[in-house]
């Protein structure tokens, strides 16, 4: 069994997974919750910003979600306190995540999934800051690929969560945490003195992700391996490698699809090169020209991706298919497949 590394280790980690001369002379936001992992990461990247120097300056980033009345309130204030003592900026965005979720029919889970890597991207780019860092860890990418793994999900989904991608143009999502474990964190807190905050929503069954965590896994780990982590951790890797290569293969066939933008936003191409591809390829060739149109991805499912794959099969010209985001697929030739901006009214 592996050992927790020493307190005076854990900056080392974080180092190892991002390098200080990738960010030291560029502004991080720090997405601070007051949670044991997001203080880990913070004072973790402060270390080892006094050691790597640059122009670069960190700033903290607190969303308060609101859901947890005077808890949340409460978690507010002591952040304030904590990184007046540690002399960083603190930004505090508070959102109201139970109206947009009613307002919206999402869940709470993801109502403020969203909202907080909505506000945390408008927070850096006000800031002008390059990276938006998050305190994720090694337990959390094993609930991420069982939990989507029990939701169907295909091979990008069970690759579990990238360690950067971008949120903006100009702002990318880091998550230097992944390959650290709670017991490195808590010995990391326990070794320089650093106090932190109990969230009780991480104890209620009533959200699914917390029934992964406190109910299956224990289950799966008494039951049927002990490791049963890693292995998890293991097939999320193999699914990452295989997604990484269908998607180069992708960009390789979009590539000769012979695709040009269309005026109003919009994208049109060529889809003879797409003939015969096994349907996951074409979904992925696809998602290469929807993201050279410009458009969001988000609420495109697989079954929509699959949609739109048949419809750009369909031989001959004509016909429209409506998809998420207000963008329309057309056949405005035969052989050719347009998404272009704007629903059929």
């Amino acid at each position: 069994m592996a050992h927790p590394q020493p307190a005076a280790d854990f900056p080392d980690l974080l180092a190892a997974a991002w390098p200080p001369e990738r960010w030291r002379d560029v502004h991080v936001v720090v997405a601070v919750s007051g949670g044991a992992d997001s203080m880990a990461l913070l004072r973790g990247l402060l270390d080892l910003k006094r050691r790597a120097g640059g122009a670069g300056r960190i700033h903290a980033a607190h969303v308060n979600h609101q859901l947890r009345g005077e808890a949340s309130m409460a978690d507010e204030a002591w952040l304030c306190r904590q990184c007046a003592e540690l002399d960083v900026p603190l930004e505090v965005e508070r959102f109201d995540t139970a109206a947009l979720a009613a307002e919206e029919g999402d869940g709470i889970e993801a109502a403020a999934r969203d909202a907080r890597y909505r506000i945390l991207t408008a927070l850096a780019e006000s800031l002008g800051a390059r990276f938006v860092a998050t305190g994720h860890t090694r337990e959390d990418q094993v609930e991420t690929v069982l939990f989507r793994l029990l939701r169907g999900a295909g091979l990008r989904g069970l690759a579990g969560m990238r360690r950067t991608r971008a949120l903006s143009p100009s702002v990318a999502l880091v998550r230097p945490m992944l390959a650290c474990g709670r017991a490195e964190v808590m010995a990391y807190l326990e070794g320089i003195g650093q106090a932190f905050r109990e969230d009780a929503s991480n104890r209620e069954s009533r959200f699914a992700r917390n029934r992964v965590r406190l109910e299956l896994l224990p289950l799966l780990r008494e039951g049927f391996n002990p490791d049963v982590d890693g292995a998890i951790l293991r097939a999320g890797e193999l699914a990452g490698e295989a997604q990484a290569l269908i998607e180069d293969l992708a960009e390789e066939l979009f590539a000769r699809c012979r695709g040009s933008h269309v005026e109003g936003g919009g994208v049109t191409f060529e889809t003879a090169p797409l003939a015969g591809q096994r349907e996951i390829m074409v979904c992925e060739v696809l998602r290469h020209a929807w993201r050279a149109a410009g458009f969001a991805e988000q609420s495109m499912t697989q079954q929509w991706w699959r949609d739109l794959a048949q419809f750009s099969q369909s031989p001959g010209a004509g016909g429209a298919l409506n998809l998420p985001g207000n963008v329309r697929a057309t056949r405005p030739a035969p052989g050719v497949l347009a998404l272009v901006a704007g629903g059929l009214s």
